[in-house]
């Protein structure tokens, strides 16, 4: 009867679990190993994988126990979620293996990885542990550019325009022989300035930057610079399945459009130079003014600008010059005349009466109270004799006088005319009055005849 018991209790447990038999089960029946596109010791050698190229985990698990595993899975921190893969139930004493396919992103990515089984019909889960990872290689080039143009100078033509090229490893590993050109201004690879290695930069570390510069000498109008930059890592990668892949040229690119505007033409030869006041260059100065009283020479007259020197007793009332003097001055003011001129003896003074007086002939005496075509004016002061920026001299009281005869009106001019009148004398009056009655006489008397 108690053999019947046993096999009883065997069948109930096998019709409750719905598994097989289960033996031999304990620590360690269950082992692990992963490959890295087609490495094996990724937990110490992680291979290189360029950055966005796939990356390939296969997991291996043995199972050694006597039981078969159910709910197998595989979890990798390093692998993104639900990307690995694995058999529903590994058998016992057989292997199965797990895989994750995914794209390489950069950095070192070394995990643990642990894989689990359940063996239902003893509640117990078998574990296996291993450590595997890649490192993602990111190469990258960076590359932007600043362009000044020159001011243009006078006399046409062009400027010259400076370029500076900037170029940033934006990768995690050293870029090489980093070279700059500009199909866009005809500068070939190596040509723009990149300092103290010429026109290559021979190391660039990750997350720095390199300045090169080139100068072109340009015409006017609109361009475009096409700056090109290339350089490499030198890394050596390993594909999706262990192939070894060679390190690609890193490029990158930039464009700018400028304007090199037209230079200014130069001045025309013998142009005046312009002054503080934009004015041209100043007229040539106005011949010195005579001194007051000095005689104007006769147009044409030889040695004509030279005045002679007075005669000895000039001061008086109207005295005649000395013997010989040609030119001397006559005025019937009670000044003295002191204008004298030079060669024909033709020349105009101004008498103490204050007005400009007719030359006297040759020989003969001068016509008192003559006034000079274009004579200056009593009291004017000739633009000549003026400095710039000096204050004319003040007019004279007669001058000043006759000014404000202009401004006295209507009836000023009435009361100063009475007043005239009343000066004017009896004689005069007298004599105004007959002269109308001597016309009229001489007009009725040819009547009669």
């Amino acid at each position: 009867m108690s053999a019947g018991l046993l096999v009883a209790v065997l069948l109930a447990s096998a019709l409750l679990e719905g598994y097989g038999w289960a033996g031999g089960v304990g620590d360690g029946n269950l082992r692990l190993t992963v490959t890295v596109n087609g490495r094996a010791d990724s937990d110490v050698r992680p291979p290189e994988v360029r950055v966005g190229t796939w990356v390939v985990k296969r997991y291996r698990l043995l199972n050694v126990s006597e039981a078969d595993l159910h709910r197998v899975r595989v979890l990798d921190p390093g692998a993104p979620a639900g990307s690995v893969r694995c058999p529903a139930v590994l058998p016992a004493a057989e292997e199965a293996e797990c895989t994750a396919r995914f794209r390489a992103v950069a950095g070192r990515h070394v995990h643990p990885v642990r894989a689990e089984g359940d063996v239902p019909s003893l509640r117990t889960r078998l574990t296996a542990t291993a450590r595997a990872g890649y490192a993602g290689v990111a190469g990258a080039l960076g590359l932007t550019e600043e362009v000044v143009v020159a001011t243009p100078g006078t006399g046409g033509g062009g400027a010259s325009a400076t370029v500076t090229y900037t170029v940033t490893n934006r990768g995690n590993l050293p870029l090489h022989a980093v070279r700059v050109e500009d199909p866009g201004l005809a500068l070939a690879p190596g040509a723009p300035d990149c300092g103290g290695g010429g026109g290559t930069v021979a190391v660039l570390a990750p997350d720095t930057s390199a300045f090169c510069r080139a100068t072109v000498r340009l015409r006017p109008g609109t361009y475009r610079s096409t700056g090109r930059a290339s350089g490499s890592d030198r890394a050596t990668t390993l594909g999706a399945g262990g192939e070894r892949v060679t390190a690609p040229v890193l490029t990158a690119g930039t464009s700018t459009v400028f304007v090199v505007r037209e230079a200014p033409a130069a001045p025309a030869a013998g142009a005046g130079a312009v002054g503080a006041s934009g004015a041209g260059a100043p007229a040539p100065e106005a011949p010195a003014a005579a001194a007051p009283g000095a005689g104007a020479p006769a147009s044409g007259a030889p040695g004509a600008g030279a005045p002679a020197a007075p005669a000895p007793g000039a001061s008086g009332t109207g005295a005649a010059p000395a013997p010989g003097a040609p030119g001397a001055l006559a005025d019937t003011g009670t000044g003295a005349g002191t204008g004298a001129g030079t060669g024909a003896g033709t020349g105009a003074g101004t008498g103490a009466a204050g007005r400009p007086v007719a030359p006297a002939a040759p020989g003969a005496g001068a016509a008192p109270g003559a006034v000079l075509p274009g004579a200056v004016p009593p009291g004017a002061v000739p633009p000549s004799s003026v400095s710039p920026g000096a204050v004319p001299p003040a007019p004279p009281p007669g001058l000043r006088r006759a000014a404000g005869l202009d401004d006295e009106g209507f009836l000023g001019r009435v009361r100063r005319r009475g007043r005239e009148a009343a000066e004017f004398g009896v004689a005069t009056m007298l004599l105004l009055l007959l002269i109308p009655a001597a016309v009229a006489a001489a007009l009725l008397g040819s009547r009669r005849k």
